[in-house]
């Protein structure tokens, strides 16, 4: 009887250490709530906000923190149906000056990104692309990574030509130039006038800025859908200002990449660093 005992004690303790083996070893640790995933390898937690519809998928906000508390990386990942049967034809939301009809989902952060600037995103689905004709008239997400409330953003009204009220120089990053046209619900739009589309190469992925009376308040990576499905692992710099209105961990990288592990596409912001707002 004793032996039976010694034995069994024996095989419990192997079968606990072969589980803390396994457990050790696996780079994802979920915890019981499926909005929050620990990273064991790297010591990082990602914090996911709340899932909206999106085609036949979902389109979700994460940010992930590292155990020092700063942002490693931060954005929306799209699920493989997110990208199935999405919507077409002239049903779609912003219309009028300098922008087309598109089809617009809010999306909300998770409370751990107040240590960004970014108050909630939009992606903007443009089934027939936008103008400028013959280079952004692809079918294309614009993904905006609002730094105002949403209620502030739909205060936003429309406006012809060149709008007079915009951000110092400084808080722009050089050499962007601003667009004619104020988007209603949206703002003002600046392009760097050295990207390659602009220079005559196919469109596949931009980077915009966006403003509104004197402040900055929003960045926007601009990306076709037929470059998101091609499942790329794009890191891109970002033409960062010299000044900031806003506290907060700012990115200077974007990224365009597929996680083959959970079939999603993500866009998001990387290499963080942390700036303060003008006294």
């Amino acid at each position: 009887m004793k032996t039976f005992e010694k034995t069994t004690l024996l095989q419990t303790v192997i079968k606990s250490l072969i589980i803390m083996m396994v457990a050790s070893s696996c780079e994802l640790l979920t915890e019981d709530d499926p909005l929050i995933v620990k990273n064991k390898k790297t010591a990082e937690t990602t914090y996911y906000g709340p899932a909206v519809a999106m085609g036949n998928g979902k389109a979700q906000t994460f940010i992930t923190i590292n155990k020092g508390g700063s942002p490693t990386a931060m954005g929306v990942a799209l699920n493989e149906k997110a990208l199935e049967n999405l919507p077409s034809g002239d049903e779609g939301t912003h219309p009028g000056v300098s922008h087309a009809r598109s089809f617009e989902s809010i999306l909300q952060f998770p409370k751990q990104a107040e240590i960004t600037p970014y108050k909630f995103m939009t992606i903007d689905w443009a089934p027939e692309g936008h103008e400028p004709e013959g280079i952004y008239n692809l079918p294309h997400f614009d993904f905006h990574f609002y730094m105002i409330s949403n209620e502030e953003r739909l205060t936003i009204t429309p406006f012809d030509g060149m709008d007079p009220e915009i951000p110092q120089a400084k808080y722009m990053p050089a050499p962007y130039i601003q667009l004619p046209g104020r988007v209603p619900n949206m703002g003002v739009h600046w392009a760097d006038p050295t990207s390659p589309e602009l220079g005559g190469e196919t469109f596949t992925r931009t980077f915009i800025y966006g403003s509104f009376k004197e402040k900055v308040i929003f960045m926007e990576p601009m990306i076709t859908l037929d470059y998101i499905k091609s499942k790329p692992t794009a890191v891109n710099d970002l033409k960062l200002p010299t000044h900031y209105q806003v506290n907060g961990f700012y990115p200077s990288k974007y990224e365009v990449k597929y996680n083959s592990v959970r079939k999603e596409y993500l866009i998001m912001f990387s290499d963080f660093n942390l700036k303060m707002a003008d006294q």
